[in-house]
């Protein structure tokens, strides 16, 4: 009985210091899913990213004087008041003449004169993408002891912790989806002493005559020792235009005071500070919604852990979604992330770092997406005149940044893309309208608060570009084929594919040889070898995106048994589309016309389209197109060796797209090494440029180079490993949602065995491509098929299949 007695006591004694010892967990131990810097960031670029998808947060890292950039998904700068599109199609009589003449440089001034003409005033980029405002938190200055900086991907914190001679402090930052308000909680062992205030982001000198020409008006407030505002407002303004921005703090201190000293709270002698920030874009500035965003601050609980419970469930759950396991030691998950930039620059990239980017990539582009997808910038930034205005780019850039969305199993996400389009169906309209005199819908290369057609160069002549509505709708098809969504396919999707398809009805024209024409023609944004000119004819890519749409559309009629008479319409289009055609090196060729040379010293890669997703009929089974897509990439490899990777980091991911699909391990190897190496900030957010220019398209991208190296898939059809570089001798990945509606619940490898775990909401037959010198030994009633494997999937149940080598 004694020793019953003592065992409870020991027991009660034991499990009192276990929760002792979590209660006061280490406060600078990095997170497990997430990373930790050891310096503040030099630079915005630098900063830690939280973000819900509406407002995002870019937190510097400073101790004692912390700034948080602060910003909102609809704050595009009214710069230019959008102008409809030009008459183009009144002079693509003329534009197509020069062109069939080879006369492209001359076509291409055509839109330019036009533009002027109808009072553009010269060459114009979309409103650009800018900062909200910063917060700004000082604190007495003294030696820092000790300091850390980390992000939590699970709960989409940011932590700032440091010693000093007051004590141990912890400041934290997220962006709450179900309570959408910036979060701050500052906390130490010592007491808290300071000032926090709103304060406008910094203008360089370059930047005034932007800011003085655009901005009437900036208000910043403290009041009530308890609230902050922010209010400013814009002098260009038109129907229907962002008019201005208001965003509001409620301040609370816990076992201290705060008192309002002119635009400044000032905070004394407190144990915890929590602010919780609300931006609103305001398009009737007249009517202030700052009493409105008060009393919503007020109903949110002054309890910092209640809130990041909340927030966590949602986002946290998301991120969770996918699991990437690629054996890495634990020595290296825990590396610093200046560190950890250092050693992929200057050694092997391990499995450990390409996991970790892996989760910041997705950790990012979570964030990131909710009102809108992500823009160049994702939903972060801080500088008023950012690259290519930061905006929606959408030949190329917008489909990188959303091309995880579906196969990491987050498909609610995809939504904030369709409704960015379906809103702006009525500027795509007049844009096929005006410019090209056709029905349907042309999306152009750039966007951000409107979608007209506004942008006309000489040299990079986009508004040549006819294909941003058919890859745009190839987005719409996808997510029915992996979701099997049929509500969305007939109200969203088959509607918007129909539009675009009706652009080429009326666009094509018959040449000579009794084939479509695609006169203009723009392959983005290269040039043949001989000619000066991006304008040209019969690009490759047009021709593509345009029989991918249309075989679309007879799938998606097919399916709802509709619109029959429009399917032989469809059908009897493709059979006057131009032949893809090989050059004399045996390189699949960029444009379809004679005369015009490849061009392979280019960081795009358009003429490989068919190739980034699935892979298109028109290859799988042509020995001699495969061939001639693998010398365009032995080519541009040429050209990226000599880069060392180089610029514009999305034609990187899109090769890897290609090789991956190729089932080109070695290649894809070398393209993720590239990608691992030089494209990331300290804050594990990444660049377009290596070393240089904040862009997400990576942070997009290269989650999906890597689901893609390991599973191909298209409806009935799965391939297992297909480009695993050899290094990844170990490891598994779980949670992908692929074509046909299949899930891969585990994917688990290792040298001499592979296991997949799939499941089906609905029955259906399956072939699984199984990895090279494997071959099944166990796994419900499948049938061997000369390295296939066909497996019935029944509906709600799992099937596990085990393969091992021969």
């Amino acid at each position: 009985m004694c020793r019953r007695f003592l065992y409870l006591i020991l027991s009660c004694l034991l499990l009192m210091g276990t929760e002792s010892a979590f209660a006061q967990a280490d406060p600078f131990a990095a997170p497990k899913k997430g990373f930790a810097s050891w310096l503040p960031a030099p630079a915005w670029e630098h900063a830690l990213l939280s973000g819900n998808g509406t407002m995002g947060a870019m937190v510097m890292g400073n101790p004692h004087d912390e700034t948080i950039i602060l910003n909102h998904a609809l704050l595009y700068l009214p710069n230019s008041q959008p102008l409809p599109p030009i008459d183009q199609a009144s002079r693509l009589a003329e534009i197509r003449s020069l062109i069939l003449q080879g006369k492209y440089e001359e076509a291409a001034k055509i839109p330019v004169e036009q533009s002027l003409k109808e009072g553009y005033g010269g060459h114009r980029w979309s409103d650009p993408y800018v900062p909200a405002f910063d917060v700004r938190l000082q604190l007495e200055p003294t030696n820092i002891e000790k300091y850390v900086r980390m992000v939590d991907f699970e709960t989409g914190e940011v932590k700032v912790v440091w010693t000093d001679k007051n004590g141990t402090y912890t400041r934290k930052v997220f962006v709450s989806r179900p309570d959408s308000a910036v979060v701050i909680s500052l906390k130490g062992t010592g007491k808290i002493n300071g000032r926090l205030s709103f304060a406008r982001r910094p203008v360089e000198w370059t930047q005034w005559e932007l800011i003085n020409s655009t901005i009437e008006s900036v208000n910043i407030e403290a009041s009530e020792n308890k609230w902050l505002s922010y209010r400013s407002g814009y002098k260009k303004r038109w129907p229907g235009s962002l008019q201005g921005y208001e965003g509001v703090g409620r301040v609370e201190v816990k076992g201290g005071t705060s008192l309002t000293e002119g635009q400044e709270m000032v905070i004394q002698n407190a144990d915890e500070v929590l602010v919780f920030i609300k931006i609103n874009a305001n398009y009737n500035y007249a009517q202030s919604q700052v009493a409105q965003i008060k009393q919503y601050l007020s109903g949110l609980p002054a309890d910092y852990q209640t809130l990041v419970n909340r927030h966590r469930n949602v986002h946290g759950e998301l991120f969770n979604r996918v699991q990437l396991n690629l054996g890495g030691g634990v020595q290296e998950t825990e590396l610093y992330s200046e560190t950890m930039n250092l050693k992929t620059q200057s050694g092997k990239v391990s499995p450990a770092i390409i996991e970790k980017q892996f989760n910041a990539a997705r950790y990012h582009i979570i964030s990131a997406t909710g009102t809108n997808p992500p823009n160049l910038q994702g939903i972060w930034g801080g500088s008023w005149t950012p690259p290519w205005s930061a905006d929606f780019t959408h030949d190329g850039n917008v489909e990188v940044a959303i091309s995880a969305l579906l196969t990491s199993r987050t498909p609610e996400l995809m939504l904030a893309y369709f409704d960015y389009h379906d809103e702006r169906l009525p500027f795509y309209r007049d844009n096929a309208k005006r410019m090209f005199g056709t029905r349907g819908i042309h999306v152009p290369s750039h966007t951000s608060s409107h979608g007209w057609d506004n942008h006309f160069d000489p040299i990079w002549c986009l508004s040549l570009w006819t294909g941003g509505a058919g890859w745009t709708a190839s987005f719409y098809h996808d997510y029915w084929l992996h979701t099997g969504d049929r509500k969305f396919l007939k109200e969203r999707a088959y509607p918007f594919m129909k539009e675009a398809a009706l652009f080429y009805e009326d666009f094509v024209t018959v040449g000579e040889d009794g084939k479509y024409m695609f006169n203009p023609s723009y392959s983005p944004e290269n040039n043949p070898t001989n000619s000066k000119s991006q304008a040209s004819i019969n690009a490759t890519m047009d021709v593509m995106i345009a029989k991918q749409l249309l075989r679309n559309c007879i799938n998606a009629a097919q399916e709802l048994k509709t619109d029959k008479v429009q399917v032989k319409k469809w059908q009897e289009m493709l059979t006057k589309m131009p032949t893809y055609e090989l050059d004399e090196s045996g390189a699949l060729k960029e444009w379809l016309w004679p005369g015009l040379q490849n061009n392979h010293q280019h960081r795009h890669l358009s003429h490989l389209y068919s190739l980034y997703d699935q892979i298109n009929p028109d290859f799988k089974n042509n020995p001699k197109l495969l061939a001639g897509a693998r010398k365009v990439i032995e080519e541009k490899m040429k050209f990226r060796y000599r880069e060392n990777g180089g610029e514009m980091v999305f034609g990187l991911a899109q090769m890897a797209f290609v090789t991956a699909n190729l089932e080109d391990a070695t290649t894809t190897a070398q393209l993720i090494d590239w990608l691992a190496r030089y494209y990331w900030t300290n804050g594990l957010a990444t660049y377009h440029n290596p070393g240089n220019l904040f862009n997400m398209d990576l942070s997009g991208g290269y989650p999906s180079v890597i689901m893609r190296a390991l599973v191909y898939s298209e409806p009935g059809l799965v391939k297992l490993l297909p480009a695993k570089p050899e290094a990844w001798e170990n490891g598994s990945i779980s949670g992908l949602l692929l074509r046909g509606g299949v899930l891969v619940n585990e994917l688990k490898w290792a040298p001499k065995e592979v296991t997949a775990v799939l499941h089906s909401d609905k029955k259906q037959m399956l072939t699984v491509q199984v990895p090279n010198g494997m071959r099944l030994v166990s796994g419900g009633k499948a049938e061997e098929d000369g390295g296939k494997v066909k497996v019935m999937l029944p509906a709600g149940k799992e099937v596990k299949l085990v393969f091992a080598k021969e």
